[in-house]
């Protein structure tokens, strides 16, 4: 007879606190694992947490010391939660209007502190694996569009990650001047 015992994981680390956030509009859902001894169970998603509906959802993997972005979205939200590794989400407010405008902000995602972050419309972001592969899981509240998904080059943006970066080439991606240009253009 197999007897099963729920506890939640103890963090090593403080519960994550939304108010450090600087960049109006991008939320951070803590996520909680039921550990017993088959494993592990963690909701990462629910409807009831007003985060909106999902209509994608996509995995990426990253090998150690790379980055994919930035991109910045005009139309829909990304939710992103950290699978296996650690991944370093840089980001920077392009919304002309907002208190934050080019404001860098780095957070840092992994499975020993899980939690799903939730990035607004005009909020440009790389994702980076700067210690180990890492496999991410993005949400989009639409399904994806290569007209609203909006390429820099990654050498342009500071987004407050590791200078020593493996940046991947993107034919789309062009200068944050014109990045500008194109949101400004588009509102």
């Amino acid at each position: 007879m197999v007897t099963s015992i729920s506890t939640s994981i103890p963090s090593p680390l403080e519960p994550i606190d939304l108010d450090p956030v600087p960049i109006p509009g991008v939320a951070v859902h803590p996520l909680s694992a039921l550990v017993d001894d088959r494993g592990s169970l963690t909701e990462i998603f629910r409807s009831t947490w007003g985060l909106g509906a999902m209509h994608q959802w996509t995995a990426l993997t990253l090998g150690k010391r790379v980055v994919r972005g930035p991109s910045v979205h005009r139309r829909h939200c990304d939710a992103v939660i950290t699978l296996a590794g650690e991944l370093q989400i840089g980001m920077r407010d392009l919304r002309e209007k907002s208190p934050a405008f080019l404001r860098a902000f780095r957070l840092t995602l992994s499975t020993r502190r899980p939690a799903l972050v939730l990035i607004p419309p005009g909020v440009m972001h790389a994702f980076y694996a700067a210690t180990e592969p890492t496999l991410v899981l993005v949400g989009n509240t639409h399904e994806y569009d290569p007209d609203d998904d909006i390429k820099c080059r990654w050498q342009d943006v500071p987004l407050d990650l590791d200078e020593s970066v493996l940046g991947t080439h993107d034919e789309r991606a062009r200068p944050l001047d014109d990045v500008l240009a194109t949101l400004r253009a588009l509102t």
